[in-house]
């Protein structure tokens, strides 16, 4: 079925949206520095970036079609949460303001319902770097939970359960977490790392539609992605 995601119901659809992901049946397949050194390092386009997406050549087993929808900005209620609630959007348009951005989402075909989005954003100077430490304190700061207006189709969802989990390795340096979104009565639980490869950010939103409390990142998704970034970026 076409747009599997975009086909349940809609506050199920705001939550599972929030990064852009929509998880659909085309398959499209186009062709490391420290911190301190990512100001000097040319910052990819979004061209570059979105031949660093992994494609069905990288790993099997997937559903892959791009994102291409219009940027979304949700607004977090608390300051401190912004950070959180930039990470449910799409776009350049954050703080730090990100240099370019491409995205992809990929279905599981082996596990119904399993659907990932992945997002490579690139900055100028310190941005990925100040990201990725801005999450760090929000989830310190937003452990009570969160809520966000102006996601996709204007819906408000409220986070809960906002926890930190074990980051997994590769990359610059990574954090991962997980939160429960809640919009019409619905909850969806969404499982989020974010991992800096030099001026390259790297996010990844999993969520399952059939069984929620399964979502989690696959490892063959993860590597493959780590992989062809590293490979795109001649790091």
């Amino acid at each position: 079925m076409r747009r599997p995601l975009r086909a349940v119901a809609t506050a199920v659809v705001a939550l599972a949206c929030v990064a852009g992901c929509s998880a659909g049946s085309s398959e499209p397949d186009t062709p490391a520095a420290s911190a301190t050194k990512s100001s000097a390092t040319p910052v990819p386009s979004e061209i570059r970036l979105a031949g660093a997406l992994a494609t069905r050549t990288d790993v099997r087993g997937y559903r892959l079609e791009d994102n291409d929808q219009p940027a979304v900005r949700p607004k977090a209620d608390r300051e401190a949460c912004r950070p959180l609630a930039d990470m449910t959007g799409s776009g350049v348009t954050r703080t730090p303001a990100a240099k370019a951005w491409s995205s992809r989402s990929y279905g599981s075909t082996t596990e119904r319902g399993l659907a990932v989005t992945t997002s490579l954003f690139s900055y100028e100077g310190e941005g990925a770097a100040t990201t990725i430490a801005a999450v760090r304190m929000a989830l310190k700061d937003c452990a009570d939970g969160f809520s966000t207006s102006g996601n996709n189709g204007g819906a408000t969802v409220e986070y809960v359960d906002v926890r930190t989990d074990e980051a997994p390795s590769g990359g610059d340096e990574a954090v991962a977490w997980s939160m429960t979104g809640k919009a019409q009565g619905q909850q969806v639980p969404l499982r989020m790392t974010a991992v800096r490869q030099g001026n390259v950010l790297a996010l990844f939103l999993a969520l399952h539609l059939s069984d929620p409390e399964q979502a989690e990142l696959p490892q063959d998704l993860y590597d493959a992605q780590l992989r062809k970034l590293r490979q795109t970026l001649g790091s």
